[in-house]
């Protein structure tokens, strides 16, 4: 990676970092990213973040997993449109240019940030564009909310690589009467900047000398041990993935002969005319009025308009029951995906 970095100090003579020459969102980004641990890592390593586990960083760094392609969610879409027009009301409102920048921290150069802006002091500003559920609990909750102390960290984080003690996280968005924000002043005590860099040095330890940090068996991935667990796997899997491509053959002979069977069905009904039985040639027939299920949710909405009667349901679901999804993997690395619950909630830029 050809990058360059270069020494710079700012306007006021105090704040100082390694300003490092390269294109965010580019591929030399990416790779410079994956160089060290940045201020985005930094939520994921202290366990803040819902979107991934310490284990799953740890796992891409060390080329173990794939990283989940984000780059049709809609949520990025949202975020990448929307960073221009949130700096502009960021530099609007301090009277400065916020320069998009990437840096390592002077004393310890593993330690990275991209930063949206950058005034002219090297204070960091980092945008979100958070979604509509997102939003309202950032409003409701404020610095209690779950994404503000997730991004908290990773300004704090930024403020720490720029040399500052503080920083600014901005929510933005558009509704239909125009842009909205809100702004937080985030601020850097010793002893978070302590712990922080001893969490990114102690990850980086992690990374450098292949040793995995704990796994949450509720959202991490299951791997056999080497040795005979994972022979005995590799075994299951391999007649798995035989039995699956045999299946899908197998599948698509029925769904013809399926196919087939309904248009002869068809024809046998249309010559039946009024009758709703017939049992001629080996071929009994039964025809009869299925009732519709009942839309409940339309219901209630109907029945009580306005009110939030999912809370209530709960007590009459019936038991939760274990069930399993096996699919075929595209390669022999783990392919994490982001939950659907979770990408309606997140906010990226």
């Amino acid at each position: 990676m050809g990058s360059i970095a270069k020494f710079v100090t700012a306007a006021n003579g105090v704040s100082s970092f390694y300003v490092v020459d390269v294109n965010q969102k580019s591929d030399d980004w990416l790779e410079w990213r994956a160089q060290g641990i940045t201020a985005s890592d930094i939520p994921i390593i202290l366990g803040l973040s819902p979107y991934k586990t310490p284990y799953q960083l740890w796992a891409e760094k060390t080329g173990r997993f794939n990283s989940p392609d984000i780059s049709a969610n809609p949520n990025v879409k949202r975020g990448n449109r929307l960073e221009d027009k949130a700096r502009q009301v960021a530099e609007n409102r301090t009277g400065q240019l916020l320069v998009p920048s990437c840096g390592e921290y002077r004393d310890w150069r593993p330690f990275r940030a991209s930063f949206d802006g950058l005034d002219e002091n090297f204070k960091p500003h980092e945008f979100k564009a958070p979604s509509d559920a997102q939003w309202d609990d950032v409003k409701a909750k404020g610095v209690n909310s779950a994404a503000y102390i997730m991004y908290e960290a990773q300004t704090q984080a930024q403020a720490i690589v720029a040399n500052q003690n503080e920083g600014v996280l901005l929510f933005y968005r558009e509704t239909d009467n125009g842009p909205e924000d809100m702004e937080f002043p985030i601020s850097v005590s010793e002893g978070q900047k302590i712990s922080i860099l001893n969490h990114a040095k102690w990850f980086w330890n992690l990374v450098e000398t292949n040793t995995p940090p704990e796994k949450d068996p509720e959202r991490d991935v299951f791997e056999p041990a080497e040795g005979d667990d994972y022979f005995k796997w590799k075994t299951n899997a391999d007649i798995w993935r035989d039995n699956h491509s045999r299946m899908k053959v197998l599948k698509d002979q029925l769904a013809e002969i399926e196919k087939d069977q309904k248009a002869v069905q068809k024809k046998m009904i249309a010559m039946m005319g009024p009758f709703m039985q017939a049992d001629v040639g080996g071929v009994k027939i039964s025809l009869f009025v299925k009732q519709g299920n009942v839309d409940y949710k339309a219901f209630l909405e109907k029945k009580f308009p306005g009110e939030d009667l999912e809370s209530e349901l709960d007590s009459f679901r019936k038991g939760s029951r274990s069930e399993s999804r096996f699919t075929r993997s595209e390669d022999e690395l783990v392919n994490l995906v982001i939950p659907e619950q979770l990408q309606s909630r997140s906010s990226y830029f």
